[in-house]
């Protein structure tokens, strides 16, 4: 049977799991500035990831406003 409650290393990992999440989402957020502010800097980007990035972040944005200190 296991345990109910997480090892310290558990713990460590989904906490810096989480800190890699918050700087992925910082980084994609000032990806997609640049291209809804410079149209130009998605030709090297296939528009579809262009998209989805813009959908992520706005999504995320309005789902977990800590994301965005």
């Amino acid at each position: 049977m296991h345990s109910p409650y997480l090892t310290d290393k558990a713990i460590e990992e989904m906490h810096e799991r989480s800190k890699l999440e918050i700087e992925a989402f910082e980084l994609l957020a000032l990806i997609v500035a640049e291209f809804e502010s410079d149209p130009m800097s998605v030709q090297c980007f296939d528009l579809r990831i262009v998209e989805r990035a813009k959908r992520v972040v706005a999504k995320l944005k309005t789902t977990d406003p800590m994301l965005l200190r």
